[in-house]
This record gives C-alpha cells, sequence and structure tokens, in this order.
C-alpha cells in the first residue's frame, strides 16, 4: 500500500472498509470528485469543523491543508499533513512527497490518509480508508489522544457515512 511509504509506523490509526458492485477502476474515479457529504448529519459534522463545501470530496482535502503525496490511479490515493497543533488548526507548509518524509521534529504531527479501491473478483470490490497519525514527541502524543478522544467518534461517523457514498456510486 501507497500509505506504507509515507507513515509506516503510527500512533493512532483508524480504518474502515465497505464492500461495493462494480468494476474498481470505475468506482474510484467516480470517488474522487463526488459530494461525499451524503447525509445530513455528516454536512452538519462538516460544517461544525469548519470543513468548507468545496471540500467535500476526496480531491477537495487539498482545500484544507493536505497534499496530494501519491496516486495509483483506479487503486490508491494518499494525502497527508503536518502540523504543530494536535487539533489540526494550522498546517506546516509542505510542499512536495519527500518533503513530508523528510520533515521530522518533537514538535509537529504527520497525518496520511488514504482511499484504496481493491478489485475482489467480477464485478465487486472493497473501498477502504485509512487514517495514520505519528507523533513526533511524548508530549504532542498525549495532547493528540486528548483531542482525539472528542473528535474520533464523529470522525467515524464521516468515514463510514462517505463510505456508503462511495458504494452507491456503484448501483
Amino acid at each position: 500500500m501507497l500509505i506504507d511509504k509515507y507513515v509506516s509506523v503510527y500512533d493512532f490509526k483508524e480504518f474502515h472498509s465497505i464492500k461495493a458492485n462494480g468494476p474498481a477502476n470505475e468506482i474510484y474515479h467516480k470517488m474522487l470528485h463526488r459530494d461525499l457529504s451524503g447525509a445530513t448529519v455528516v454536512t452538519l459534522l462538516f460544517w461544525l469543523r469548519g470543513i468548507p463545501k468545496r471540500a467535500y470530496t476526496i480531491e477537495g482535502l487539498t482545500k484544507m491543508g493536505f497534499i496530494k503525496l501519491e496516486e495509483n490511479p483506479g487503486d490508491e490515493i494518499v494525502f497527508g499533513i503536518v502540523t504543530e497543533s494536535p487539533m489540526f488548526n494550522g498546517c506546516v507548509s509542505i510542499s512536495s512527497p519527500s518533503l513530508f518524509i523528510e520533515t521530522k521534529g518533537q514538535r509537529i504531527i504527520k497525518a496520511v490518509i488514504n482511499f484504496k479501491v481493491e478489485e475482489q473478483g467480477s464485478s465487486k470490490c472493497v473501498v477502504s480508508t485509512e487514517t495514520r497519525i505519528w507523533c513526533g514527541s511524548r508530549e504532542m502524543k498525549s495532547k493528540f489522544r486528548a483531542y482525539w478522544f472528542f473528535v474520533r467518534p464523529f470522525s467515524q461517523i464521516i468515514r463510514r457515512y462517505m463510505l456508503r457514498q462511495i458504494k452507491r456510486l456503484s448501483t
């Protein structure tokens, strides 16, 4: 997986998947550009987080400070962000995938998120998303853990609804 190249060792992880019908390549391309907010609850959670409507697509993550680290078209796309704030309300300017890998320090947190579509036979596939968080120090890990305690349940809701939206693309 491409995500392993950017954060193979991590302190926090969240993974979700769903089965979908249809060719993986077709689902992959549709999911990149489709508004995935879907349900009112997701739109509300995006609004509460201050996420602009133009960022309601997977590629819209770049409007929130993420950079596209790498893509294997039709299979997997990976985004990353580096921050000095456990609440991700400010990011360190990273202009390339190699700079993302090289950036280290006790005062930073790295986050990567991928979206992957895996073929599972004729016209069946598994769509998954994984988030990995690496903290540069025990202090940052402790601060992020407190933030994650409150945010994780809402993050899970968003991810599950997004995957359901992607599944609907295939029907």
